[in-house]
């Protein structure tokens, strides 16, 4: 890797006054504008990377912006992620909440626990994290966190959590079947073995209040032994197992957005009318599923609310250490539109 003493050697200058370049202060130590565009140059044909863990460091005592390290898995919902930096942009330029600089740090679902240098080492100071697996559960259950951290899901105790009640959305949806007359219901979801907790609380609010109801339920999936990187597909090859296995329900949860876009278009080509063959209830939010002809009722994860929450939440936690932590249920909403009315 390039240094500052690389580049000084090829300008023929001191170090230092590399460093002064680089980190902008050229001008008020009176370096001429001739030098600072041929280190700047030279820099740049080098190849030269700042160490910016040395920046911060040397700007510590500027600065006392928190850092927030938000764990995020690719395989998440990306409006997510959108809504969250709005919310925050808007949180903190309004003066709601102090200011605090998030770094966004990706991991895969269950894996967790490879970043535990990280987590337990205080680089940061909070941390926000959504685990949906069990693996990443049990990790969080058993780590020595040392700084504010807000689960987005999961209910330990020594952490603070902002959430929404997965069973209950799910037994509202089996409740929404029975009360429109409903005897057989269908939940699509992904493969099996990439199923996230949410989806099973989801599945088994449904399944438990099915039985109650003295409703038949049947799970369909793509039949993939492994998670397909093209979920529309994926939602219309376990959209057509329905037909092969001739046991199509007369109401149907699918637990994707972007699933639901591939079944969609099977039932579609299947002559399948949607609602009477077919009711459907989507989970997540979707434009295409809002100007579907019919449009699709959908059960909505409260992204801005979540987001709003969990900011909230962090700022206070900093600005009041060793308070307990907090427990936020926060309300899942349906939006019901033509594919399935209440």
């Amino acid at each position: 890797m390039v240094s500052i003493y690389d580049i000084a050697k090829a300008v023929g200058v001191s170090a230092s006054t590399v460093s002064l370049v680089l980190n902008g202060r050229a001008g008020e130590m009176r370096i001429s504008r001739e030098t600072q565009q041929l280190i700047l140059k030279v820099a740049n044909e080098m190849g030269y990377i700042p160490n910016v863990s040395a920046r911060k460091l040397s700007t510590r005592n500027i600065s006392h912006m928190p850092e927030i390290a938000l764990f995020w898995s690719p395989e998440q919902h990306p409006l997510f992620l959108n809504t969250f930096i709005n919310v925050l942009q808007n949180m903190t330029s309004s003066g709601e909440v102090r200011e605090m600089r998030f770094t966004i740090l990706p991991y895969q679902n269950g894996k967790l626990r490879e970043l535990e240098q990280i987590i337990t080492a205080s680089y940061f100071n909070g941390i926000v994290v959504p685990p949906v697996f069990q693996e990443d559960i049990d990790f969080l259950a058993e780590a020595n966190i040392q700084v504010p951290a807000v689960m987005l899901y999961g209910d330990l105790t020594k952490y603070n959590l902002v959430t929404v009640d997965n069973y209950r959305v799910g037994t509202k949806i089996a409740d929404i079947f029975h009360k429109n007359g409903h005897k057989s219901v269908g939940i699509m979801q992904p493969v099996y073995s990439n199923t996230s907790l949410t989806i099973i609380q989801r599945n088994n609010g449904i399944m438990d209040q099915c039985l109650k109801y003295n409703m038949e339920v049947k799970v369909f999936t793509s039949g993939q032994d492994s998670p397909s990187a093209n979920k529309v597909q994926e939602g219309r090859m376990a959209a057509e197992r329905m037909f092969e296995e001739k046991s199509v329900p007369t109401a149907l949860y699918i637990q994707n957005d972007i699933l639901a876009l591939g079944a969609l278009s099977v039932f579609s080509e299947r002559g399948i009318r949607i609602p009477q063959d077919l009711e459907i209830i989507v989970y997540g939010i979707n434009d295409s599923l809002e100007i579907h002809s019919p449009s699709i009722t959908t059960v909505q994860y409260p992204t801005e609310e979540i987001s709003r929450a969990c900011i909230k939440v962090m700022a206070d936690m900093l600005n009041m250490p060793g308070s307990p932590p907090v427990k936020i249920i926060i309300d899942t909403p349906f939006i019901f539109r033509e594919s399935c009315q209440q």
